[in-house]
């Protein structure tokens, strides 16, 4: 009977004592976890909003895309490795890491009037979203008063994909310092997260199981349609404001899951069960506002930016709800609202004419189920160069730390960003 009772406890609530949270608590990938897009923009910061004057003015603010009075052709690719230190049981310290190239941005701009005043449209694909990261666990499980209490685990929960964004837009003059601009967005994307989970009775604290393993693996694809708005206002020959208001998208996602389970006995009988099955449901993202300043010094060497997004999370909403025990109001009340702060600074070297940047970028996670001792914060560097006012290189870095702690799980993670883009204009 007791062989029963784990096989349906580990059939039904899979390792919840071990993984960080039950089905109900676990954090939604697609909500938050801004990437960044172009090498320039990451190198201040993600400071962006005032400024907007090359191809990834379609995701940060389309407004800017006017002031590009060239046709420019644009690519940038981005290295991420993301590393994770866990302290599951006390002072016992799991390290691991994940790394992977990737498209960040491609497209051009094609200014139809190249004169202030004028009209210019952009096509193409920024990703700013990315999910390649994963968390280990080994110890023993310090919980008491579980089926699972006492045994030894080692767990590897890997996650990877990523949410890109197709784009259309345009952007015009409606004043002598005046610029509007909007775009339509397609979004597209996929995660895949797999989770592998070993627990073995080394210490002998049941009489009768010796370790079982549970696999989970979940697929997903993302699809859905929305846009942003943007207004760029050169307020002085120096001050640049800008504004932007991303709309509410309906993300669509069709997700694919497995799950397997192994248990071992003492006695070497075995016990083995797997499911799998499929869905589709709705993210409904809620509205998103930005606003930033740059200003212009020494004779327009040296420009200082900032900006500010805000976005209240807890208007998101599944629909349907992706499983039974996650309520209607899921994210009013694991999520809230946050301010994305983004700093940067960059200053031309004249010797050389070369731009070197430097920034600061808070990512202000909005899940709230979790204690966290650090937040996303990043420190960015960076530089650039532009050949006969054609061809621009630039080179980006960001070094990120944060920490959470959560059912006995403490997990410490370090970011490194690499961003190289390319412009060719002509």
């Amino acid at each position: 009977m007791k062989r029963v009772i784990y096989a349906s406890l580990i059939c039904l609530f899979g390792v919840a004592v071990f993984v960080p949270g039950s089905v109900a608590q676990v954090e939604e990938m697609a909500i938050g976890n801004t990437f960044g897009v172009g090498a320039r923009t990451m190198g201040m910061g993600g400071a962006s909003l005032a400024l907007a004057d090359d191809f990834t003015a379609l995701y940060w603010n389309p407004a800017g895309m006017a002031q590009i009075q060239k046709f420019e052709l644009f690519s940038s690719f981005s290295h991420n490795r993301a590393s994770a230190h866990t302290y599951f049981t006390g002072d016992a310290l799991t390290e691991t890491s994940r790394s992977q190239m990737r498209l960040n941005s491609i497209g051009f701009v094609y200014p139809l009037m190249a004169r202030q005043g004028g009209l210019a449209i952009a096509f193409g694909y920024n990703r700013p979203q990315n999910f390649d990261y994963q968390t280990a666990i080994t110890g023993i499980d310090p919980s008491s008063g579980t089926d699972f209490s006492g045994l030894s685990v080692d767990e590897i929960d890997a996650n990877s994909g990523g949410i890109g964004i197709w784009s259309f837009g345009a952007s015009v003059y409606v004043a002598k310092r005046v610029l509007v601009g909007g775009s339509l967005d397609f979004w597209h994307g996929n995660s895949l997260n797999q989770l592998d989970t070993t627990a073995t009775d080394i210490v002998n604290v049941d009489s009768e199981l010796s370790r079982f393993r549970y696999d989970d693996e979940v697929d997903r694809e993302y699809s859905g349609v929305g846009g942003r708005i943007g207004l760029l206002a050169h307020l002085t020959d120096n001050i640049n404001f800008g504004l932007t208001l991303v709309a509410p998208t309906e993300l669509g996602v069709d997700e694919l899951w497995y799950q397997s389970t192994l248990e071992v006995y003492d006695d070497g009988e075995e016990w083995s069960d797997s499911a799998s099955g499929s869905q589709t449901y709705d993210i409904e993202r809620p509205f998103e506002v930005g606003a930033g300043i740059a200003v212009e010094l020494l004779n327009k060497q040296l420009i200082l930016a900032g900006d500010v997004q805000l976005t209240d999370w807890t208007q998101t909403r599944y629909d349907p709800a992706p499983a039974k025990d996650i309520s209607e109001d899921n994210f009013e009340k694991f999520y809230a609202m946050t301010l994305q702060a983004r700093l940067g600074a960059e200053y031309r070297v004249p010797v050389v004419d070369t731009h070197i940047r430097v920034g600061y970028f808070r990512d202000t996670v909005p899940f709230t189920d979790a204690e966290i001792e650090n937040t996303r914060d990043f420190l960015t560097l960076g530089i650039g160069k532009i050949f006969e006012d054609t061809i621009k290189f630039d080179m980006g870095y960001m070094l990120g730390t944060s920490q959470q702690n959560r059912n006995e799980l403490t997990t410490e993670r370090r970011t490194h960003r690499v961003f190289a883009s390319a412009a060719y204009r002509y």
